[in-house]
């Protein structure tokens, strides 16, 4: 069963959109404390979120944004804002589709089906291709998880993209550039200590969750994703 979190202040809308979801078998959980959505994200670990923008305390952007830290997770944006730059804004903070109020139910199930279908169904890739196994280390890419048999940790959108390079190359050494360019569309942009301080927090989490892999760093050429020395 998908689950699915709907952050809507509105309950009537959102016991209305959880009703009709349910009949089509999605698990359905509404968010009534509105300083917590992060929070109960995590805790819910839902397949696709359903976001209003207008929302006490921080609005549907902010906690768009917040998601999209630690999840690639699908994101529908549900609002009575209707203006071209609204969506576009809405996509600009991690959302993945713009649905406006009012609102058709059959078209607001017809995008969660085919969000669904596109990440973990029929059109998303074979499954195992989600997951990187390395020594002891697992990096799930649908979940933002590294993790081992005793620990596990979040990565955040950056960590996740270096990781997953650093994985696929093990036990090759990775330049900084290719590194720099497989994460950001244009590098030039970047300060020069943005990686080194990604790395950083690379490392510490492989630390934290008693990892058997390590980052080093090869002087003047990159990193690279190698077993510990025993």
């Amino acid at each position: 069963m998908y689950k699915i979190l709907v952050v809507e202040d509105e309950m009537n809308i959102a016991n209305t959109l959880r009703n009709h979801l349910k009949k089509y078998n999605y698990d359905c959980h509404i968010v009534e404390d509105f300083e917590r959505v992060l929070d109960i994200f995590q805790e819910f670990q839902p397949h696709l979120v359903i976001m209003d923008i207008n929302l006490p305390a921080f609005d549907g952007y902010y906690w768009s944004r917040k998601i999209r830290q630690v999840s690639n997770c699908p994101i529908t944006i549900l609002s009575a804002r209707i203006s071209e730059l609204d969506q576009v804004y809405g996509i600009e903070n991690g959302a993945d589709d713009f649905i406006t109020k009012p609102f058709l139910m059959d078209v607001v199930l017809a995008k969660i089906n085919g969000q669904i279908r596109r990440v973990y169904g029929e059109y998303a890739n074979d499954l195992q291709t989600r997951m990187l196994n390395e020594g002891n280390t697992t990096l799930n890419l649908d979940t933002f998880r590294l993790f081992t048999s005793e620990q596990e940790t979040t990565l955040t959108i950056k960590e996740l993209q270096l990781c997953s390079v650093l994985f696929e190359a093990f036990p090759n050494v990775v330049t900084r550039q290719l590194l720099l360019s497989a994460i950001w569309d244009n590098e030039t942009f970047v300060e020069e200590n943005t990686l080194t301080v990604n790395i950083v927090r690379l490392r510490k989490k492989l630390e934290a969750i008693h990892s058997s892999l390590e980052i080093m760093t090869i002087r003047g050429i990159g990193y690279q994703l190698m077993e510990k020395s025993q």
